[in-house]
């Protein structure tokens, strides 16, 4: 096995230790000599999304609780647009609620048209069997003024069942205006669409915004993108999922942690044969920042 001389070069600055290595060392390599591991060129932390909550009606800001730097999670209430208004036809929208309930409920027409009805059928069921008993006890003008009041009790049970049934529709449609008004309340809340950093508050309270004025920029921070470059020989799609160490040196202290392949180009520099790649960091515990330089390595991965 054949000697060769390797001269190494340590490189120290305040973002990132880099290990330049001589040429020597490639010379004319063979595979049983190539390294393991890899390392990850010109590697950058980035955010991966930048959000905008932006207002969804018009109006004056009433109140904005936030500031650079905030942090915030999903959901969170960063402010409302003045909505007194909305707020009264909510309420009277939830009063009609309760009125639409109650004579929905309200079968006390149904029941009255109900025994109107059981009456007037006795009566004529009793008058047309006495004249089939004794011939013309009833006189025939009696028996169809019977018969009509009979016809209407029936027409009156069906009316009450009628208004009950459109006081149901009724009540649906109360409740539907009370969602809407409920809808309209919300939009006029400023929320905060993802967990994140606040880095800009566009507006201020007490100024008049439109729809899609941008009020607060929020960055997401709990995972963060890896961007840097490799030889283009060890960007095989075996890669994409695979994880890398990484560390990172902020001031004094070493900070290490594990990354996650998740896109490598499919476009190689023409110049230097490299292909861009991206790597996500979980982040959640806050210790990196966007703009550190971290060291990067992996593995080789062996295309089959």
């Amino acid at each position: 096995m054949r000697r060769m001389n390797v001269f190494a070069l340590v490189v120290f600055c305040p973002w990132i230790s880099v290990l330049v290595v001589s040429p020597l060392l490639f010379a004319q390599p063979d595979e049983a000599t190539r390294s393991a591991e890899l390392w990850i060129d010109g590697a950058i932390l980035k955010t991966i999304e930048t959000t905008s909550t932006a207002a969804q009606v018009s109006g004056v800001i009433e109140s904005l609780v936030v500031k650079e730097g905030s942090k915030v999670k999903a959901g969170q209430e960063l402010g409302r647009i003045r909505d007194k208004g909305i707020q009264l036809q909510s309420e009277r929208a939830k009063a009609s609620v309760q009125v639409a309930k109650k004579k929905q409920a309200n079968d006390i027409d149904r029941r009255l048209a109900a025994k109107n009805r059981s009456v007037a059928e006795n009566e004529y069921q009793r008058a047309v069997e006495a004249n089939l008993q004794v011939k013309d006890v009833y006189p025939i003008n009696e028996i169809d003024r019977l018969r009509l009041l009979f016809d209407r009790a029936t027409l009156e049970t069906e009316r009450a069942a009628y208004l009950q049934d459109m006081a149901s529709l009724e009540l649906s449609i109360a409740e539907i205006e009370y969602r809407q008004s409920l809808e309209l309340l919300e939009r006029h809340r400023i929320t905060a669409p993802c967990d994140g950093v606040v880095i800009a508050v566009e507006k201020r309270t007490g100024e008049w915004v439109e729809p899609g004025s941008v009020l607060v920029k929020i960055v997401q921070i709990d995972r963060l993108r890896i961007e840097g470059f490799i030889n283009a020989e060890d960007a095989v799609a075996e890669l994409v999922g695979s994880k890398a160490q990484v560390e990172v040196l902020s001031g004094s202290t070493l900070l290490e942690t594990q990354a996650e392949f998740v896109f490598i180009s499919p476009d190689a520099n023409p110049l230097n044969s490299q292909v861009r790649v991206f790597l996500e960091v979980d982040n959640r515990d806050g210790r990196l920042r966007p703009g550190m330089r971290p060291k990067t390595n992996f593995k080789r991965v062996v295309s089959k």
